[in-house]
Formats: C-alpha cells, structure tokens, sequence
C-alpha cells in the first residue's frame, strides 16, 4: 500500500534488472540449427514421413523472434535450399517458403518477443501450417500432379510441437518465462 501522498508504484515499461537475458550467440543459433537440421535429415519411416514436422523452419522462426541479425532472411533462403536438395524436392520451394514464413515472423516479431510461449504458439502455427500449403500449392503450379493433401498434417503437428520447443530453447539461452503479468 503506498503511503498517503506518495506516488504509486509505476511498473516500467521494459523488462529491467534479474529479467534480462543474455542476448544468444552466434553458436547457440547455428548449434541449434545443425540440431534440427539432423532431426529433419533423419530416416523417417515412409509410413509417417507426412507426420515429420519441419524441426529446421521451428528453430528458424525462433531465432527470427528473439535473434533476427543471426537469423535472418538469407539464412532462411541458405537453410531452405539445404533442405531442397537433401530431400530432392524442387530446387528453391523449400527455401521460398522458409523466406516467406520468416518474413512474416519478421513483420510480428516486436509483438511475438513479448508474449509468452502459449501466446507465440497461437500466432505461430498458423504460419508453420502456411509454409506447408505454399509448398503444396507451388507444387501444383509446378505440374505435379500426384500431390498428398497429409503433407498439412505436418504443419498441424509443427503448430503443436512449437510450444514445446520454444520453451526448450527458452531454458537453453536462460530466458525467463513470461508470467501472466510480464507478458501483459
């Protein structure tokens, strides 16, 4: 309680003090990335390939969030093209993809830094599962024409494993999670 003629207690309007974090480092990035980058390069069972969510586009947008000079639209383009020839798809649809979800990442990012992780997780899915229907779209503009609509499972299954991840990747730089009341 504030005593009578005293001011009341302003909360500040950036995070100050114990809340701060590190800013992450250029190995934590490109070690993280080389992670998922093996997790996607993993011999999935034919049967559930479709399932497999895109581990390398998770951890891309993470770092588009929280450290965008490290992790920006050229290695969304660099990492999108990795991607193209391990898996022998289209040269550039991968990574015309990645571009465009970053991009959006990138557009939001003021306001997704600042959320806490169930609030990034509604906001980001919905652009994991976009990256997978331009993928199919562009491939039926390409003239494939024996296309698998399960392929969006993969951006469904992505939306769901983001929240998890990003509180992973949280723990790992040393980022404290937002309470209710920070992240308003």
């Amino acid at each position: 309680m504030n005593e009578p003629g005293s001011q009341p207690a302003v909360k500040p309007l950036l995070l100050q003090g114990s809340v701060l974090t590190q800013p992450p480092t250029r190995a934590k990035v490109w070690g993280t990335l080389m992670v998922a980058l093996l997790l996607s390069l993993l011999p999935w069972h034919d049967q559930t390939l479709w399932l497999a969510p895109d581990f390398v586009l998770m951890v891309l947008l993470y770092w588009n969030i929280y450290a965008p000079r490290l992790a920006g639209l050229g290695m969304a383009f660099g990492l999108g093209l990795v991607i193209d020839v391990a898996h022998g798809v289209l040269m550039g649809l991968n990574a015309l993809a990645y571009c465009a979800a970053s991009l959006a990442v990138l557009a939001v990012r003021r306001r997704l830094e600042n959320f806490d992780v169930p609030r990034r997780t509604v906001q980001v899915a919905p652009i994991l599962l976009a990256k997978e229907v331009l993928v199919l779209g562009i491939g039926l503009m390409a003239g494939r024409d024996n296309v698998d609509w399960r392929w969006l499972a993969a951006g469904l299954v992505a939306g769901l494993l983001w929240m998890p991840l990003a509180w992973l990747l949280d723990r790992l730089c040393g980022r404290p999670g937002l309470t209710g009341k920070a992240a308003e």
